[in-house]
């Protein structure tokens, strides 16, 4: 009876020796350091966890998912019914606006691994916004003024964006007005809180657009609508091609031909006493169905096209006319702009005629 009294006390503190465990409980596992100024430079919380195992804790390794945040802590077990603390700071250094990291923090409890959080919002330091956003519109800041949508095709949906950033201590809501018929625009989030970032997104329907080639636009951006005369003027830029894809090969056998008389237009010297200067040159169609002209444009102030008929069947041509106003151009400075012709031609879309001379006094 006593052997067996003393296999039992051994089986039992066995037992107990092998069901001691650590475990931790932490008190808060997120952080929020909510708003603060970049200048304040790092700031550092510090989270905390109580062994209510039967074991010491010992932390193995503690690391973050971003360079910007550090954590420390206490390298000695910690004994049970005792506190576990970490520290984790964060670098908001050129990190304006709001950010959520998280620190995972490995240990030997059978739990595994501890996943901790920290968030809060960055008020950036002058020097950082001008780098961002550079373009400043009463107290809100702006990451760009143009927006280039890129180039595609007719009928395709294309997007870009503006990133409008508030370093005031309240929430602006930002607002848009005279925007182009083909372009929608959303912001997100509507209202931007203290030092957050907010985007206008925008979308453009090239279907939508009557013009082709290099199409420039603009609309206007109000960043606080409490102050609506606090505006920036965003200018849009979209390239807009034929699309060409859905054509078979029996289509584009017989698709139109552009042909053009020449590619050069010289109006040699150009004497502002003469007054406004032609020239002109022809297009042909040498393809099979009618040549579309999509259009027929110049961004040179000094020049104006016009065109004849923009519909050319087969076998036929029409005139195009570049007028030249010397007045638009000083003394002395030679006049070199470039003609862009677009049309439903397969083989040459896009022509360029270049329009060369030089005004004399």
């Amino acid at each position: 009876m006593a052997l067996k009294q003393i296999l039992l006390h051994a089986a039992l503190a066995c037992s107990m020796a092998a069901s001691a465990t650590p475990v931790l409980n932490w008190l808060q596992p997120t952080h929020d350091f909510g708003a603060f100024r970049e200048e304040m430079g790092p700031v550092t919380c510090t989270f905390q966890a109580v062994n209510t195992g039967d074991e010491p804790v010992v932390v193995l390794d503690a690391r973050a998912n971003c360079g910007c945040t550090r954590p420390t802590y206490t390298k000695a077990p910690v004994a049970p019914g005792d506190t576990l603390k970490v520290s984790v700071s964060y670098d908001p250094k050129g990190r304006p606006g709001r950010f959520h990291k998280q620190v995972r923090v490995s240990t030997n409890s059978p739990a595994g691994a501890s996943i901790l959080n920290i968030r809060g919002t960055v008020i950036g330091a002058s020097n950082t916004l001008r780098s961002r956003y550079p373009i400043e519109v009463g107290n809100a800041r702006l990451s760009n003024d143009v927006t280039p949508f890129g180039e595609t095709r007719k009928g395709r949906v294309v997007a870009a964006a503006v990133n409008i950033y508030n370093p005031t201590d309240s929430a602006i809501t930002p607002s848009v007005a005279n925007i182009p018929a083909y372009i929608n625009g959303i912001f997100r989030p509507l209202t931007i809180p203290s030092g957050e970032q907010g985007i206008l997104s925008l979308t453009a329907y090239t279907d939508r657009c009557p013009q082709w080639g290099v199409v420039t636009d603009s609309l206007t951006l109000i960043p606080d609508s409490r102050h609506p005369e606090l505006q920036a003027q965003i200018a849009t830029v979209i390239i807009i091609n034929e699309d060409f894809s859905g054509l078979t090969p029996e289509q584009m056998e017989k698709a139109p031909v552009a042909q053009y008389s020449t590619e050069l237009l010289d109006f040699d010297r150009i004497n502002p006493a003469d007054g406004n200067i032609k020239r002109t040159f022809t297009i042909t169609n040498t393809g099979q169905t009618p040549l579309l002209i999509r259009r027929a444009y110049t961004p040179d102030a000094a020049v104006t096209v016009t065109t004849g008929s923009t519909k050319i069947k087969p076998g036929h041509k029409t005139t195009v006319t570049a007028t030249v106003n010397p007045a638009m151009i000083p003394a002395d400075t030679p006049l070199n702009a470039r003609i862009t012709i677009i049309t439903n031609s397969p083989s040459n879309p896009t022509a360029i005629i270049r329009a060369v001379g030089t005004v004399t006094n």
